[in-house]
């Protein structure tokens, strides 16, 4: 009996250790239609769909999104095409913290159509 229980206990042990190994992760995304001004009487030119990412590790926790994230995934996106800017931007964050460690990630994904702005000739009402 004392050795089953002892099985049984060692068992719950391992379990539990994978499994605050494995961590814990949260998703949040959003969609942007109109994310950046275009000049007044410029042509916007479509170049296609584009893609960049931000990483950044945090000690004691993840560390939150900021702003020079989300520059550096847009900048990322944006020299795939060489865009002057991204529209209908998708934005996805994920958040990975491993609790026996003091560490944690947060990874910001963007993706949307690199356009370039060009002075244009029209007549502005």
């Amino acid at each position: 009996m004392q050795t089953s229980m002892n099985k049984w206990l060692a068992g719950l042990a391992v379990v539990l250790f994978i499994s605050t190994l494995i961590g814990c992760s949260m998703k949040f995304g959003m969609f942007l239609p109109n994310t950046k001004y275009a000049y007044p009487n410029s042509n916007v030119e479509p170049l296609g769909h584009v893609e960049g990412s931000s990483t950044r590790l945090g000690f004691f926790g993840a560390p939150p999104v900021s702003k020079e994230m989300l520059d550096e995934a847009v900048n990322d996106a944006l020299k795939q095409k060489g865009g002057d800017m991204l529209i209908n931007i998708k934005m996805q964050s994920e958040t990975l913290i491993i609790p026996p460690l003091p560490v944690g990630w947060t990874t910001l994904k963007v993706s949307g159509t690199a356009a370039k702005m060009t002075i244009g000739k029209q007549e502005l009402k």
